[in-house]
């Protein structure tokens, strides 16, 4: 009995040391996500504004139009273009919605517009994906006078550039 009551008394001082259960307490913050970004816009290859054949003296041209397609940061901006004014002739008609510029190529003087049309507007990212851009499109169109001699030894080539800022 001697040996039950020690038992009893060394596990009732265990019991009386024995640090209480405590509940498991959860702590929790609230933090933010952020993210630097850097508004950017590709512009696609654009082909040749050409004019059809011209026969001194003749009739005014049109040149077949083309497209300079952009693909912008969605929500951009304030996007403006213009032509570079370098090369024969060449004039810019200032930064703008559209740009206008003229040249000179084989001798004939012609006129350049770059007219944009409504951006069409990309989707936005969501958890299902990373959403699309907006796009931009420039119809790059000329004109050339009637009535004009050209020049036979002139270059039938003028290297352009439309740039576009934002």
């Amino acid at each position: 009995m001697k040996k039950l009551l020690a038992s009893a008394a060394v596990a009732a001082l265990f019991a009386a040391t024995a640090p209480a259960a405590q509940a498991a307490t959860v702590n929790s913050n609230a933090f933010n996500v952020t993210a630097s970004l850097t508004s950017v816009c590709t512009m696609a290859a654009v082909t040749a504004l050409a004019f059809p054949a011209y026969t001194a003296f003749g009739t005014a041209k049109t040149a077949t139009p083309t497209n300079a397609v952009l693909t912008c940061t969605r929500g951009l901006t304030g996007v403006n273009a213009n032509f570079d004014s370098s090369g024969t002739a060449a004039t810019d008609g200032g930064v703008g919605v559209n740009a206008s510029g003229a040249g000179v190529v084989a001798g004939l003087n012609y006129t350049i517009a770059a007219t944009r049309s409504a951006v069409a507007a990309g989707t936005a990212a969501d958890a299902s994906g990373p959403g699309t851009a907006d796009t931009w499109t420039y119809v790059i169109s000329g004109a050339m006078a009637g009535g004009q001699a050209g020049d036979a030894g002139a270059s039938t080539t003028q290297a352009r550039t439309l740039t576009v800022t934002y």
